[in-house]
Formats: structure tokens, C-alpha cells, sequence
């Protein structure tokens, strides 16, 4: 008898959104993409496959969870990829998506149990879907199966694997107020999001570990700091209002103080961008990713294989 898993709730939630006015108004930014501060967000992610996609726009994309009408699809698409095909467990927004154009390819798939052949495509994306698995390591080695070249993992980074000064002194701080406050539960040691999913963050250790295991010796590393607000879907950068401008001012701000204090080592950046390659890459693509900023890792040489 195979294992009962369960899933979160964002089957569910696609459901909402097609029903719910208030949900149903955010998700319609995700279609009609303006220049808003969450669109803004985003593409200083999607803006890192830039290097790749300059390399070889003929390269074949998948993306995994990219439920959102295939918004993770699309980003590629304008970045200049000829080749993107757009997945998630449930293909009912991406449906929607199809029929307005925005993607070109869909399939309904578990990350965990794909239907594609080896190697069919040639880079797999993973952008903030990874850390709602339940078997989020099932997942990575069925999404590096499907993969030629590599995957990518757009994530958290967990700040307790590698903790910088401020990892330590912040969750301190936390403990005492909630000391305080007559709180038990510790929100600074596991984090669960309002679906119902555990939050599995990533670490540069755990995906070295990823490639050893397998005799790869190959990854690069990216990083981005992120600040969020309800309602940033709404606002738009070209705002002629103060108060927006404010807003604007706040949130570029609050990033740039956050990548200064990653900078010096003093804390974790917010969301940790990687690539795992299965081989040896083109030094071309390597010299490429250094010159935007992409750190490479080489990793050991097993000695007994």
C-alpha cells in the first residue's frame, strides 16, 4: 500500500481565486502585468536566468509549481526563452493562462512523480514552490532527472543552518517578547504558511550535500533580499501620490539595508537562488554567470570513485 501524502491546501486555493472578489482582483495582477512594486519584486528573480537565456534562447525550460496562470513561464518567455513548458499539481489556472496566451505549454504534474522522459528538458525552474513539498528532496532529485544541464531553486534560505551574527541576536530578541507576551510556540524555529504547508528553506550545505551524493561537483549561487506588503500588487511605481512614493522609498530602502548587512557577513540573505548542474558546465556559461554576480562553487573530487 503506497503512503498517504498530504498535500497543502493550494489546489484549494485556486478555487478561491477564481471565486473570492478580493483574491480574485490580486490574481488578475498576475495576468495583467503592470509595473507594480510585487511585479518589481519578482523580476529582480526572474532577471537572474537572463545570463542563460542570452547563452541559448533555444534552451528548453521547465517550470515546477508555476501555478499562478504559468507566471513563472511567462517571465522566461519575455526574458527571450523559445521553449518554456509550464507545470504545477493542478492545471486549473494554468488553463486560464493557455487561453489568454500567456503561456504556451501546460501539464497538471506532481513534482514528485513527473511524466516526462530523462533529460527532456534542458534546465528545470523551481521559484518559491520548493519549499511547499512535502518531500521537497523526492521532488529535486525527479526535477534533476528530468534535467540535462540543471535545475534552479529560487527559495528561502535557512538561516539556521549557516547563522550570521543577526540570525542569532534577532531570534533572542523574539524569545524574550515572546516570553513577555505568554506566548509558547517559537515562530523563529519553524515557519508554516497559511495553506498548510511546512516552509522547507534552503541552505548552500544542504544542496552541496545534494551533489556529492550523486558525484556532481558543480553549482552556482544567487541571492536576494525581499520586503512585502499587502497591497503591493496595487501599487503602481509610476504613482504621482506622496504616500506611495513613501512606500515605494520604504520598501527599496529596507532591501538595500538588508544586502549591506549580507555584504559584510553580519546576516543571511532572504531568498537563496541556486543552480545544480549534473555536469561539468560550458566555461562560457560560467564566465557569463561570474559577470552578473553569480558565485561558482567547485566541490570535491570523490577519491574512491
Amino acid at each position: 500500500m503506497s503512503e498517504y501524502i498530504k498535500y497543502d491546501n493550494h489546489e484549494n486555493e485556486w478555487e478561491k481565486i477564481l471565486n473570492d472578489g478580493s483574491r480574485n482582483k490580486i490574481a488578475a495582477t498576475w495576468l495583467n502585468q503592470t509595473n507594480s512594486m510585487d511585479r518589481w519584486r519578482h523580476d529582480r528573480m526572474y532577471k537572474l536566468m537572463g545570463p542563460l537565456i542570452k547563452y541559448n534562447k533555444n534552451f528548453s525550460w521547465l517550470t515546477v509549481g508555476d501555478g499562478r496562470y504559468g507566471t513563472d513561464a511567462n517571465a522566461l518567455l519575455k526574458l527571450g526563452a523559445k521553449n518554456v513548458m509550464c507545470t504545477d499539481i493542478s492545471d486549473k489556472l494554468l488553463k486560464i493562462g493557455s487561453e489568454r496566451g500567456f503561456i504556451n505549454q501546460y501539464s497538471a504534474e506532481n513534482a514528485e512523480s513527473m511524466s516526462f522522459e530523462d533529460k527532456d528538458f534542458d534546465f528545470v525552474f523551481c521559484k518559491e514552490a520548493y519549499h511547499h513539498f512535502p518531500r521537497p528532496h523526492i521532488a529535486l532529485h525527479e526535477m534533476l532527472r528530468v534535467a540535462k544541464y540543471g535545475v534552479i531553486l529560487i527559495e528561502p534560505c535557512d538561516p539556521k543552518i549557516t547563522p550570521r551574527l543577526f540570525n542569532r541576536f534577532f531570534p533572542f530578541v523574539k524569545k524574550i517578547r515572546r516570553k513577555i507576551r505568554g506566548r509558547d510556540y517559537d515562530d523563529s524555529e519553524h515557519s508554516f504558511e497559511t495553506v498548510g504547508n511546512y516552509v522547507f528553506s534552503i541552505s548552500e550545505r544542504e544542496l552541496e550535500k545534494v551533489q556529492l551524493g550523486m558525484h556532481r561537483r558543480y553549482l552556482a549561487f544567487n541571492s536576494v533580499n525581499d520586503y512585502y506588503e499587502p497591497g503591493f500588487e496595487f501599487l503602481s511605481l509610476d504613482t504621482n501620490d506622496p504616500s506611495e512614493q513613501k512606500k515605494i522609498k520604504k520598501v527599496k530602502l529596507s532591501i538595500k539595508r538588508r544586502d549591506r548587512l549580507v555584504k559584510y557577513g553580519l546576516t543571511s540573505p532572504e531568498i537563496l537562488v541556486s543552480i545544480l548542474f549534473k555536469s561539468s558546465p560550458d566555461p562560457l556559461i560560467l564566465k557569463t554567470l561570474k559577470q552578473t554576480g553569480w558565485r561558482i562553487k567547485e566541490l570535491p573530487q570523490n577519491p574512491y570513485i
